[in-house]
């Protein structure tokens, strides 16, 4: 029995999200148009909004045109989002994205890069999709959100940025 306990709680922490308090693992990402590579030391004195998302997810869709709005909204602020695709291919990515400009009438205001090996998301291990995490202008991980934003429920975002914009 005892064994099964340690075999469940080892389980447990393989799968546990990284916590509110502690270093946002880095990672290195190219664009999605495979250019610049990021890491997350370059966005060190921004607070940053690390969201998963891909084409075929429809929490995604659902939040990236709040996630355009946001951006407009914070950008003199020192705020960021930085949305990790997880598609193989990015050309899903691509069309993905283009869709999202149609449908909002504006550009994609925000820096989109691509885990096409799925090493970073490895790294987060976020356990839904749409995950974001907010990231302090320290690099230090302050909350994870684990679904999508909406018109509904974006003050909640909104209202953790203004704490860790303060």
């Amino acid at each position: 029995m005892r064994y099964l306990t340690m075999m469940l709680f080892l389980v447990g922490l393989a799968f546990a999200v990284p916590k509110a308090g502690t270093p946002a693992p880095d990672f290195s990402l190219p664009g999605l148009d495979g250019g610049k590579t990021y890491s997350l030391k370059d966005f060190k004195g921004k607070v940053v909004l690390l969201n998963f998302w891909a084409s075929w997810c429809t929490g995604c869709k659902a939040e990236m045109p709040e996630f355009i709005k946001l951006q407009e909204e914070y950008k003199d602020r020192g705020f960021l989002i930085v949305a990790v695709n997880v598609d193989r291919s990015p050309e899903k990515a691509e069309k993905f994205l283009k869709g999202l400009e149609e449908l909002t009438g504006k550009e994609v205001n925000f820096l989109v890069l691509h885990d096409g090996k799925k090493e970073v998301i490895k790294r987060y291990r976020p356990i839904g999709m749409p995950s974001s995490y907010l990231i302090d202008k320290d690099g230090v991980l302050v909350k994870y959100f684990p679904s999508s934003f909406t018109e509904d429920n974006i003050g909640v975002l909104k209202g953790a940025i203004e704490e860790v914009l303060r």
